[in-house]
């Protein structure tokens, strides 16, 4: 007898791979987190459409070489080693991005740290620092570009990126949670301030993407319930995609987010995770 299913397992989804256009031709950019896994693929997509941008990660070696694979100041790529957390070096990195640049259209804040703890064990040295870099440091960086951009008449857009975690939150990483529910607080709030300078601000909330900081979490869940480390990381995958979302697919969303076509789009917390977050 013939089974019929609503619902049937064909296996995971494939991946679509994106037509690039020019869409973003002669803006200019500053791409924090940018030299590994969602911020390596926002710059890489941001370039391949046109764009100059400032990568900016937290080691020397690290942005040197995304800025070279990127292809270096010949391309309009420029790195800055930068602690987000740093306020006086957040200063002087938007400076001479301008400077490089010769100005800035907007500001992707993908650079981010996670703890994980007991909850009830977490230390405030913890908790503060995980707000510093997901919390302090995004919104310097997004105040400083925004008063170039309106010292410079620029009209353009800044994206946060937040987390599924920052909807949801996690009982383990209860810090990382709530600095990125500050995060799409922070983006609902400034997109109101700066509305009157044609400055659009939104955030993109991702759920388990295939980079290497998910496979950090998969490390702690691992030691906390002894299964092996690649099964937690398996299992970590989005229900109806069947498979991880990859950085790139996150990356277009962030790409919308920068362009004039998502003027309508203002204040929002986007989730990215394939609709596993249902609001």
């Amino acid at each position: 007898m013939t089974k019929f299913e609503t619902v049937q397992n064909k296996g995971p989804l494939p991946i679509r791979e994106p037509a690039i256009f020019p869409v973003h031709a002669g803006k200019r950019f500053i791409v924090t987190g940018a030299a590994g896994g969602l911020g390596k693929a926002i710059a890489n997509l941001l370039v391949g459409q046109g764009a100059k941008l400032v990568v900016v990660d937290l080691r020397q070696d690290a942005v040197d070489a995304a800025a070279t694979e990127l292809g270096g100041s010949t391309k309009g790529v420029f790195g800055y080693a930068l602690d987000v957390a740093n306020e006086a070096a957040a200063v002087d990195c938007v400076a001479k991005s301008t400077a490089w640049l010769g100005g800035l259209d907007g500001l992707v804040n993908c650079a981010g740290i996670v703890l994980h703890a007991d909850p009830l064990a977490i230390s405030r040295a913890e908790w503060t620092r995980q707000f510093e870099v997901n919390l302090f440091g995004a919104y310097d960086l997004a105040r400083l570009v925004a008063r170039r951009m309106i010292a410079d008449g620029v009209r353009g857009a800044i994206v946060n990126i937040a987390s599924e975690a920052g909807k949801k939150g996690h009982v383990d990483s209860m810090a990382y949670s709530a600095s990125k529910a500050a995060l799409i607080n922070l983006t609902r709030t400034l997109a109101e301030a700066l509305a009157p300078h044609d400055i659009n601000v939104n955030c993109v909330c991702p759920g388990g993407m295939a980079t290497p900081m998910l496979r950090e979490v998969a490390a702690v869940y691992s030691g906390l319930t002894q299964t092996p480390a690649d099964d937690v990381f398996a299992q970590m995958q989005s229900a109806t995609l069947g498979r991880h979302t990859e950085p790139r697919e996150v990356a277009r969303i962030v790409s919308f987010l920068l362009t004039d076509d998502a003027m309508m789009i203002r204040g929002q917390a986007v989730n990215a995770d394939a609709g596993d977050t249902p609001y």
